[in-house]
């Protein structure tokens, strides 16, 4: 594994623990919590509550949460989805009414699934921590009482979506009126250091049940939202087990339905497949053949999503997906030299956090975190210093579908916690932020992990490509960091592809993070994403 590659920071090293986050403070929160005794579990718990605090437009307790966690005790991985549901009030004659034709991405009535972060907090500490929530939650809670300096990501949030945020008195005050101007300037939130000590205090009681919400109930209600308390008392998270692949020697593991951790593993099988079919093409990184080659596999990844993806308890069978024979008839249909096909991309917004940790016990985590776009849907509850989440939007507004909205069903999802696995146990901890471009980086970085021996940084920093559109009445294209040479950017027009150049490190390419467990050596490597505010750090 090499870093000589490209001359960026260089990978973070630790013989004992690392972990990685898209903020440096969040990261650090980890740490201070593996210093104090606690373990993985315990550290990402503490990540993921100092974020809530650092960087609000990407996260929050008024989202969802998904992981992936690996005990070493039992040698077992467990998946578990915090994904909340539908109101039960959130109907399609709720809608109707409205004279809606699509749920608004923005608004009260964009808030119709319950937040399922804190269950999954709980559900990982109840089964796997060792410090109480008090200690594990003290360092965000410290952010949100006394202020942290924003980060730019933050920041250009703010500045983006100001006119969006003022149109809710909460939103407006929080974040237009007292929220941060400049990168560095500090930002304080005191109701939601309130919150988290409640939640420390309370747990999940206090706000599925009590007083919380209630305030997410009386919000809602103000807004024009049809979430109800009545749907946070019914919310409960599900241990479930892994979506498993192979790619390149590794098993592959991520979430199944509702997440779209289906289309990764789908991706992966079908480039190797390609790579073993097309042995005489240079398929080299940076390389218009491997790109073309990739995003192709992607797009057929993403048909066989699309089919599959819903409700876990409505999914259609997806295990098939994944059989050599289904994935290699795929790659068969990959022409080296054209597009085989017009994949279907869906505008993208998605603003999510990822972030990870493995302890000196040797137990690891792959945790992601989010409020869907960015500050979710808008509506803050002043009370509580809190945005809610927007997932919902994912749901149509046509019956008789996999997506159809339903009261009590789950949306489709984007978070996707990744590992891959070496003789059954972890190897590489890794994910990303992204939305739905979130399959298109993880299949990037494994290749240039496993197939170029790259490590994490340097495959991280690499330049990215993601297929997507901008609004929808354009066409897909295909969107390049500016990295890519003008080689294989000629390449690429030549095969059909319609380019977007972006800059040099554009954060729509998402905010990775990964730690490869080197076994043999005794050595954790970390990434983190320059496109982010984050850090790998070792202890």
């Amino acid at each position: 594994m090499t870093s000589d590659a490209y001359p960026g920071r260089p990978a973070a090293l630790s013989s004992r623990s690392m972990v990685t986050a898209p903020h440096a403070l969040a990261a650090q929160a980890g740490v201070t919590t593996l210093t104090n005794g606690g373990n993985a579990a315990d550290a990402a718990i503490a990540i993921a509550a100092s974020l809530t605090a650092l960087y609000p437009h990407m996260t929050g307790i008024g989202g969802d949460a998904f992981f992936l966690y690996y005990d070493a005790a039992s040698d077992a991985i467990h998946a578990y989805n915090g994904s909340g549901a539908a109101a039960h009030e959130a109907t399609l004659d709720f809608y109707a009414a409205r004279k809606d034709s699509h749920i608004p991405e923005r608004s009260g009535a964009a808030v119709l699934t319950v937040p399922g972060a804190v269950d999954a907090w709980y559900a990982l500490h109840e089964r796997f921590g060792t410090l109480t929530m008090e200690s594990i939650l003290a360092p965000a809670i410290g952010y949100a009482q006394a202020g942290a300096p924003a980060a730019r990501s933050f920041v250009a949030a703010i500045h983006r979506l100001r006119d969006m945020l003022s149109q809710d008195d909460a939103a407006r005050v929080l974040l237009v009126e007292h929220g941060p101007r400049r990168t560095g300037d500090r930002f304080a939130n005191p109701a939601l250091a309130q919150t988290l000590r409640e939640i420390a205090k309370g747990g999940r009681r206090y706000w599925y049940e009590g007083e919380a919400a209630a305030a997410i109930d009386r919000c809602c209600r103000s807004v024009g939202s049809p979430l109800r308390a009545r749907d946070l008392a019914a919310h409960r998270g599900l241990f479930t087990q892994p979506c498993r692949g192979h790619f390149f020697g590794c098993a592959s593991l991520t979430m199944p339905p509702n997440s779209q951790g289906i289309a990764a593993l789908v991706a992966q099988q079908t480039y190797e497949a390609y790579c073993e079919q097309h042995g005489d093409l240079q398929l080299a990184d940076g390389s218009a053949q491997r790109v073309h080659a990739q995003s192709e596999a992607i797009g057929y990844a993403y048909a066989d999503r699309d089919a599959c993806v819903g409700d876990p308890r409505d999914a259609s069978p997806w295990a098939p997906l994944l059989d050599g024979a289904h994935t290699r008839v795929l790659a068969q249909a990959i022409d080296p030299n054209a597009l085989a096909q017009e994949p279907v991309a869906h505008v993208d917004a998605g603003d999510t956090a990822y972030f990870a940790c493995v302890d000196s016990g040797g137990n690891a985590v792959s945790f992601i975190q989010s409020l869907f776009h960015s500050f979710g849907a808008g509506v803050v509850v002043p009370e509580l210093g809190i945005a809610l989440q927007n997932r919902g939007t994912a749901f149509e507004l046509t019956a008789g579908t996999l997506r159809s909205l339903v009261p009590g069903r789950r949306p489709f999802h984007t978070l996707m916690p990744c590992m891959l696995l070496r003789d059954g146990r972890p190897w590489l901890v890794y994910g990303s932020m992204g939305g739905e471009g979130q399959p298109q980086t993880a299949l990037q970085l494994t290749t240039r992990i496993l197939v170029d021996g790259h490590d994490p940084q340097t495959a991280i920093e690499a330049p990215r490509w993601r297929f997507t559109r901008d609004a929808t009445a354009e066409p897909a294209q295909l969107h390049l960091e500016a990295r890519f040479s003008q080689a294989c950017r000629a390449g690429l027009r030549a095969r059909g592809h319609e380019l977007h150049v972006l800059g040099d490190f554009d954060e729509s390419m998402g905010h990775a993070g990964a730690i490869c467990i080197d076994r043999e050596r005794g050595v954790l490597v970390g990434g983190a994403d320059p496109r982010g505010d984050g850090a790998a750090l070792g202890l």
